[in-house]
C-alpha cells in the first residue's frame, strides 16, 4: 500500500501534464479532461503493476489509479480557479 501512495503522488503530476498537453496540442475539449485524466490514471497504474507485480492486488491498484487520475483533474481545475482570483 505504501508503494501505491508513493507512485500515486508523482503520477498525478504526470497526468496533469499529459492532459494539459492533450488540450493544447490536440484541441481536447475541457469536458473530456476529467475522463482522460481518469483513463491515464488507470493506464499508469496498470504499467506500474506490470513493472512491479508485488505492488498489490489488481483491483486495489486500478482503483488507486482511477483515484489518482480524478484527483489530478481536481488539483488542476482547483489550482486554476485559485490562480484566477
Amino acid at each position: 500500500m505504501d508503494s501505491l501512495v508513493i507512485y500515486g503522488i508523482p503520477a498525478a503530476g504526470v497526468i496533469i501534464a499529459l492532459v494539459e498537453m492533450s488540450k493544447r496540442s490536440f484541441g481536447l475539449p475541457n469536458r473530456w479532461a476529467a475522463p482522460l485524466a481518469a483513463a491515464l490514471g488507470i493506464v499508469l497504474a496498470t504499467l506500474a503493476k506490470l513493472s512491479q507485480p508485488d505492488l498489490g492486488p489488481w483491483l486495489q491498484v486500478e482503483l488507486l489509479g482511477l483515484l489518482s487520475g480524478l484527483s489530478a483533474s481536481g488539483l488542476y481545475s482547483g489550482g486554476r480557479t485559485v490562480a484566477r482570483k
